[in-house]
């Protein structure tokens, strides 16, 4: 899944929080936080290595802002962002 648009990143999120929250992929709130959406600061770094492992890209090199994690829409943005580098 190397190109893939905002909207193919936040499905694919959203896949990847279920399996790390073990809560069902329709729960999962793309406009959520991560936090109300069950991610915890081990579930982030679980979420940051898919990141990596889907689409190449380090977003712990990046210099997150906490704007860019607020929502799963937002950190789609982003990586939809770092892939574009």
């Amino acid at each position: 899944m190397k190109e893939a648009s905002v909207e193919e990143i936040v499905k694919s999120l959203r896949k990847e929080i279920s399996v790390i929250t073990s809560r069902d992929v329709s729960k999962i709130d793309p406009d959520g936080s991560l936090a109300s959406n069950g991610i915890n600061s081990m579930g982030f770094n679980e979420l940051l290595l898919s990141v990596e492992r889907l689409w190449n890209v380090k977003l712990v090199d990046a210099g997150l802002t906490m704007a860019d994690v607020r929502t799963v829409n937002a950190l789609a943005g982003r990586v939809r962002q770092e892939m574009d580098k």
